[in-house]
Parts: structure tokens; C-alpha cells; sequence
């Protein structure tokens, strides 16, 4: 008796991935951080999410984005000047809320951003512009 090993593919059937919110990784509250917080507090986030932006919102509750910082901002705004990560706070060395993608961007976009942001990854936010994930230049390479 033979049995029909026929294989599959992961994506067959499927359209191709082409928005923000099909390659993005949903965002947790312990993944963001506020202006009020500080550089080591950001850092350590990101660490924690094993992401390269930690995205700066009003309150962990409604998530509403005001910022980003990655992992360029806290090189070149701290360690770069041989400051206290613990003493520089978020609002010092954030980028703006513009630095972020839509959920229903198109994936071209998004590359677009990474580049002319020069970050590795980037904060997405829904139509009522509260955070909810992170894309980056790994997850659009290729699409």
C-alpha cells in the first residue's frame, strides 16, 4: 500500500503578503515606553522584544503613539555621548510619530520608511493611531 506524499506549500493559496499589517508583529504594552521614561528603560524593552524601536506612546493603556526611539537613537543620543542612559529621558532622544507605518500601508512603503529612517524597525498604527505592532527590514525582505 502506498500512501500520496504530496507537500504543500505554506503560502499556497494565499495572496501575496503586500500590506503593513500581513508581515508586522503585534505590539505588547511592556514593548512600549514614554516620554517620561528613560534611554535604559527603552533599551531594555527593546531587548526584551527583541525588536529594534521601542515605540513611545502617551500611556501604556491606550497606546496612543507620540514617538519612537531605536536602537540608532539611543547609540547616537546616549552612548555616542558618553551619557548615563539612566539620566537621558525618551523625550530627549525620540524621534517623531511620523516615523512610523500604517497597518494598511503597502509593503513598498514600508521599505521606503526603514530606509529613510535608517532604522531596522519601525512602530505600525491603526486608523486611530495607537501603536499596535512593529515591522521590520527582516519581515518586508523579500516581499
Amino acid at each position: 500500500m502506498t500512501t500520496d506524499q504530496t507537500t504543500i506549500s505554506p503560502t499556497e493559496g494565499r495572496q501575496d503578503m503586500s500590506c503593513c499589517s500581513d508581515v508586522m508583529r503585534p505590539i505588547e504594552a511592556s514593548s512600549c515606553c514614554t516620554p517620561r521614561d528613560t534611554a535604559a528603560h527603552a533599551a531594555k524593552s527593546m531587548r526584551e522584544s527583541g525588536c529594534g524601536c521601542a515605540p513611545v506612546v502617551e500611556q501604556a493603556e491606550n497606546l496612543k503613539l507620540v514617538g519612537v526611539v531605536t536602537e540608532r537613537d539611543v547609540c547616537c543620543g546616549v552612548a555616542a555621548d558618553d551619557r548615563r542612559a539612566s539620566e537621558v529621558r525618551v523625550a530627549e532622544i525620540m524621534r517623531p510619530p511620523s516615523a512610523c507605518c500604517a497597518a494598511d500601508e503597502p509593503v513598498e512603503e514600508v521599505r521606503r520608511k526603514l530606509h529613510e529612517h535608517r532604522a531596522t524597525s519601525l512602530p505600525v498604527v491603526d486608523q486611530a493611531g495607537c501603536c499596535c505592532g512593529t515591522v521590520s527590514s527582516h519581515s518586508v525582505a523579500g516581499r
